[in-house]
Formats: C-alpha cells, sequence, structure tokens
C-alpha cells in the first residue's frame, strides 16, 4: 500500500513539476527576448528599456524555484562521488538517508520562511520601482514552487529509508523515471 501511495505522490510530483518547469523556460526565454531587445534598442536609439533589471529579477527567482523541483525529482543535481563509490553499498545506502533527512530538514524550514515572507511582502503591499508591479504574487508563487523541492526530498527520504529497510533493493537507475513501479 505504501510503494502505491508513493509512486501515485511520485508521479503527481513528476507531473506538477514538469508543468512548473516549463513555465520557468518560458520566463527564461522572456529574458532572453527582452535582454536582446533591450541591447538592440540601446544601439539603434541610444535609450534602452527602463524595466528590463526589474523583470529579469523576477523572472530569475520563478526559474530557480519552479525548476528545483524537478532537477530535484529526476535525481538532475550535480553528485560528486569520488569518496561515496569507496564506501560499501550498505553505508552509502545509509550516508543517503542521513544526508537527505538533513536536506528534507533545512528545506522545510526554508519553505516554511518563504511563505512567511511572502505574508510579509504581501502585508506590506512592497512593488517594484519602476512598473510598480506587487512583489506578493511573485513571492507566493516562488513559496510555491519551494514545496515541490520538499516534496521531491521527501521522496528521495521515502526511497532511502526503503532501501535501507530491505539491503537487498538498488538505487533508481533512471534519472528521468526515478520512482516508477
Amino acid at each position: 500500500m505504501a510503494d502505491v501511495l508513493t509512486s501515485r505522490v511520485a508521479r503527481l510530483n513528476g507531473l506538477v513539476t514538469a508543468v512548473l518547469a516549463r513555465i520557468a523556460a518560458v520566463a527564461l526565454a522572456l529574458i532572453a527576448v527582452v535582454t536582446f531587445l533591450d541591447v538592440f534598442a540601446r544601439k539603434l536609439f541610444n535609450s534602452g528599456f527602463t524595466f528590463t533589471v526589474e523583470m529579469t529579477e523576477m523572472a530569475m527567482a520563478l526559474i530557480v524555484f519552479l525548476g528545483v523541483g524537478l532537477v530535484t525529482h529526476e535525481r538532475g543535481h550535480i553528485v560528486v562521488d569520488v569518496v561515496t563509490l569507496r564506501l560499501s553499498q550498505r553505508a552509502r545506502v545509509w550516508l543517503g538517508l542521513v544526508t537527505n533527512l538533513l536536506s528534507l530538514g533545512f528545506v522545510a524550514i526554508m519553505v516554511w520562511r518563504l511563505w512567511l515572507q511572502a505574508a510579509f511582502i504581501a502585508s506590506k503591499g512592497d512593488s517594484t520601482p519602476i512598473w510598480n508591479f506587487p512583489l506578493w504574487p511573485i513571492a507566493y508563487v516562488i513559496a510555491g514552487g519551494s514545496v515541490f523541492l520538499f516534496t521531491g526530498l521527501l521522496l528521495h527520504v521515502l526511497d532511502a529509508a526503503d532501501r535501507a529497510a530491505h539491503p537487498g533493493k538498488s538505487a533508481p537507475e533512471s534519472a528521468e523515471r526515478p520512482f516508477q513501479d
């Protein structure tokens, strides 16, 4: 039952993070287009856009916090395994469990603080200086995106705990579908 539930949560997490990553990709494309047009306008008219920096800052925040969930879900982070490859399989499993638990605790605090910060920004009514765009929607999107970093790490913890409890089980091989049945 727990494997079925974990598999379903993992599948849902993968779908949501893929959609969020596509939104992040659109934000990245927007940065590229606006920066190109800004440089073009500076060369052609000796005057660029006034909002480029503001828009880039907001889009970069979206890129990071909407993309990190998919990277975590797909186990796409850079891994340096020079030391861990010299450990036994059992030691690697337990080290993975401990590091995933520590990461989960850190990310839980980060997610909590991001939600508090978003509420604080909303209560203050902060906005951007040029566009006068309210910052609270971006802050809440960032906090929401960080939740999927947490759920990805939670799935890693559950996987590591399962492998620690059942020593014969191997780690997910595929980075594309790490939690499939």
